[in-house]
């Protein structure tokens, strides 16, 4: 065997060894050497069987250098080649999820900007088209209105109170676009109703009507008036001076928007001599008195070229009412006064 082989060369080996040793006695101490040398072979005889016996177990193979080399060079390769190709995957995995996170991220924002400008499109459409269409129904609106009113003006505003209420009702309606001054002609149509009319509670109606819009809307002149009228009659018919005091305050409302309203001079004049006729005692009288005198000197200070033509004119009209014989009185007892407002009527007929 290789391994017997191996311990014969070693022995001869050791032998010269020992020879040559022994020729020098003089150096060492031959016993301590032998015995030295035989712990040595012991020794590596034990290596030896040792190597023998992993060798015939399999545990070592014994291959050419180049063999080897070329076993350890394939393995490096096919090590480097494994490990590059599991960098390329991850590095293609990771490419790939970025691309399909960069082409999420483009889609959604390319998204939001379309969205945006359709919104944007969208919500300018939609305001021209409700704009087309609030201008074109507000105008068919104020057409019906017109006609209605029209209506009622042609039945001299002796009409049943639906109609009214139904007038009523477009005013209150807030999503109708009714403009400001048609809302105004409106609410003075539903006066002259009320005024015309015997509706129940229409001087309520009007007190409320009044109330309601007066602190939204600039109502009309001839709206106060027309309430102020009403209160006079009911003032006639029940001496109450709750009704005195409302139909001089709109009277007074009514001037406040036309300085040179005839008419509302006219009905203040005619309140005050009913308040004369009616006074309960001396005192009374004097006020009502003091008051009738204060509005001829406000209407001979006021130079309108209208007003007393409109004042005269509306006396015309009332000598045919409840208001005849008030009118006498106020012809009778005041003509200085009115002798001053007829001649500056005179020229206003021309």
């Amino acid at each position: 065997m290789k391994t017997s082989r191996l311990i014969v060369c070693v022995a001869f080996f050791l032998n010269g060894f020992l020879t040559g040793a022994m020729a020098q006695p003089e150096m060492q101490d031959i016993n301590t050497i032998a015995s030295q040398t035989v712990l040595k072979v012991d020794s590596l005889k034990a290596k030896v069987e040792k190597l023998d016996q992993k060798v015939e177990e399999g545990s070592y193979t014994r291959i050419p250098n180049q063999d080897f080399e070329n076993i350890v060079d394939n393995k490096i390769e096919k090590s480097l080649r494994e490990t590059l190709r599991w960098w390329l995957f991850v590095i293609a995995a990771l490419v790939s999820v970025l691309g399909f996170l960069v082409n999420k991220y483009a889609k959604a924002y390319l998204q939001t900007i379309v969205d945006e400008k359709v919104n944007h499109l969208k919500k300018e459409n939609e305001d021209k088209i409700k704009a087309i269409s609030t201008r074109y129904f507000s105008t068919v609106i104020e057409s019906l209105l017109d006609f209605k009113v029209e209506t009622i003006t042609k039945k001299n505003h002796n009409v049943d109170e639906s109609m009214v209420n139904d007038l009523k009702n477009y005013l209150n309606d807030e999503s109708l676009s009714i403009p400001e001054a048609k809302k105004v002609s409106l609410i003075d149509t539903i006066m002259r109703c009320y005024y015309y009319s015997n509706y129940p509670q229409r001087i309520e109606k009007m007190i409320d009507l009044i109330k309601e819009y007066e602190e939204k809307l600039t109502l009309l002149q001839t709206t106060y008036v027309n309430a102020a009228i009403a209160f006079s009659d009911m003032y006639d018919r029940y001496g109450n001076r709750d009704f005195m005091s409302s139909a001089i305050e709109n009277c007074n409302k009514s001037i406040k928007i036309l300085p040179d309203y005839g008419l509302a001079y006219a009905l203040k004049l005619e309140l005050y001599v009913m308040a004369i006729s009616k006074a309960f005692d001396d005192a009374d009288l004097q006020q009502n008195e003091r008051e009738l005198r204060k509005v001829f000197n406000d209407i001979e200070k006021n130079r309108s070229t209208f007003l007393c033509k409109e004042l005269f004119d509306r006396f015309e009209i009332d000598k045919n009412t409840f208001m005849a014989p008030y009118l006498d009185k106020l012809y009778a007892e005041f003509p200085d006064e009115i002798n001053k407002i007829l001649e500056r009527a005179k020229p206003a007929t021309i």
